[in-house]
């Protein structure tokens, strides 16, 4: 088994649940809160490698999650969204998952695995979304810069299907991110857009791009109820080495979300 790293944005599983923690610090100033649950179908695509030894991956082909893995079918996950405005300020978290297994045949060696090995796969993946935004009132349009960071939980396992050896990526990303929010009202419904980016150098063996754009449309059944609709994509491409291993990713998790939401 092996373990795959990013060390310079390395954090850890509790931070999934401790980082929402800091939202309730502003809770005796709150101003306006809107809690949100929904149903999200969400896929995922790109190519993926694993090499042995440093120095990157360029023994080891990145493969199609799909044709070599058996992934990518789009599969059904909870939605929970929560944003608490203080007065101008806005603090907001979200979380989906998504887990999905398949069986295929390596396009070429992963890991230790040698090309065209049959191989069972599981893919586990959560991302928690947390944002801090000052808004900007432009009259048509409000625009809310600020920071965000994604708490990416990632656990891919590649296991050959005749004696059993397997190679695993197991690893948790806190992704700080600078971030947008830019919201308009367009007749009954209001439109939010989100973008957050990161583009980090190479430091020490790791280095990456990430994508993060949401779209949500919200129209109001009452002053306290809502329904809402949108998309998501996640992009993420990320290389490093650690240990005796290198790693590339190129992945997108991507889908769409319908639910409801209270106002209070």
């Amino acid at each position: 088994m092996r373990r795959v790293a990013a060390q310079a944005l390395r954090t850890r599983r509790p931070a999934l649940v401790t980082l929402p923690a800091a939202l309730l610090a502003a809770a005796s100033a709150c101003t306006g809160f809107t809690a949100q649950a929904g149903y999200m179908q969400v896929e995922v695509a790109g190519r993926i490698a694993l090499a042995e030894g440093t120095g990157g991956t360029a023994s080891a082909a990145a493969q199609d999650i799909g044709s070599a893995f058996g992934l990518g079918d789009p599969q059904g996950s909870p939605y929970l969204r929560a944003q608490m405005q203080v007065d101008r300020f806005a603090f907001a978290a979200s979380v989906f998952t998504l887990r999905e297994s398949g069986q295929g045949q390596l396009e070429g060696s992963f890991g230790g695995l040698p090309a065209s090995t049959p191989v069972a796969t599981d893919l586990e993946f959560a991302c928690a979304k947390l944002s801090a935004t000052y808004a900007f009132d432009l009259g048509f349009v409000t625009l809310a810069p600020g920071l965000a960071i994604d708490v990416l939980d990632l656990e891919f396992r590649a296991q050959e299907l005749t004696l059993g050896n397997a190679e695993v990526i197991d690893e948790i990303l806190g992704v700080p991110m600078l971030f947008l929010r830019a919201q308009a009202a367009l007749g009954p419904v209001d439109a939010v857009l989100e973008v957050g980016y990161l583009d980090t150098p190479r430091i020490d063996s790791s280095e990456g791009r990430f994508l993060d754009v949401e779209l949500l449309l919200r129209g109001a059944l009452s002053p306290s109820v809502e329904v809402f609709a949108g998309y998501r994509l996640l992009d993420i491409d990320a290389n490093g080495d650690t240990g005796t291993d290198s790693f590339a990713v190129d992945l997108q998790v991507r889908g769409w979300v319908v639910g409801g939401g209270l106002r209070f």
